[in-house]
């Protein structure tokens, strides 16, 4: 009884800190992002605010990629009806 591990057990480890990064992570680009636009983007003109902007995008974008890929690798292998170590 105590080794048995469920299918929607094994499905869902994991998924309470990616999802808690996600949400972390979307919080904290949209802040970072109101605080550089309201802050600090007076003494540089639109192309250097729009790059900053798409900078933060890009690093919200590297960190969902990094947090969710190995989920996604495992979840393909299921779908494929082989498995990862």
């Amino acid at each position: 009884m105590g080794g048995e591990v469920s299918a929607d057990q094994r499905k869902s480890d994991g998924m309470g800190w990616r999802v808690g990064v996600s949400i972390v992570t979307f919080f904290g680009a949209l802040i970072a992002a109101i605080l550089w636009l309201f802050f600090y983007a007076g003494s540089f003109n639109a192309y250097q605010n729009i790059a900053v902007v798409i900078v933060i995008l890009l690093a919200f974008v590297a960190v969902m990629g990094a947090t969710w890929a190995s989920w996604g690798m495992k979840q393909g292998a299921r779908w494929r009806g082989t498995s990862t170590p």
